[in-house]
């Protein structure tokens, strides 16, 4: 099986940290923890489990979002180089506790 390249930015490794402490406090810990390594896990197999939100200008990439209950993440496959980048840090989902 070939997985794909995940790098995350430093801004994005620290608000997996923030989201994770948050949760912790809420007595969430292990449910965001989880969502984190399960979101982590998929991507590097199955990045197209998401929908695609557009084609990008550097051909072939593509923007798309992607839901682990509770984060919602944006990230860009480019199936060339069998990469998917995570830019921009995750979202947790309204009401889920933290």
């Amino acid at each position: 099986m070939d997985f794909y390249d995940v790098p995350y930015s430093g801004r994005v490794h620290d608000a997996l940290k923030a989201i994770v402490f948050r949760a912790k406090q809420a007595g969430f810990g292990l449910l965001a923890l989880n969502a984190v390594r399960e979101l982590d896990r998929i991507l590097k197999i199955y990045p197209q489990f998401g929908q695609p939100l557009r084609d990008l200008s550097i051909a072939p990439a593509q923007l798309w979002i992607g839901v682990v209950s509770p984060l919602v993440i944006r990230y860009i496959i480019n199936e060339d180089r069998r990469q998917v980048l995570v830019v921009s840090p995750p979202q947790v989902l309204p009401r889920c506790g933290f």
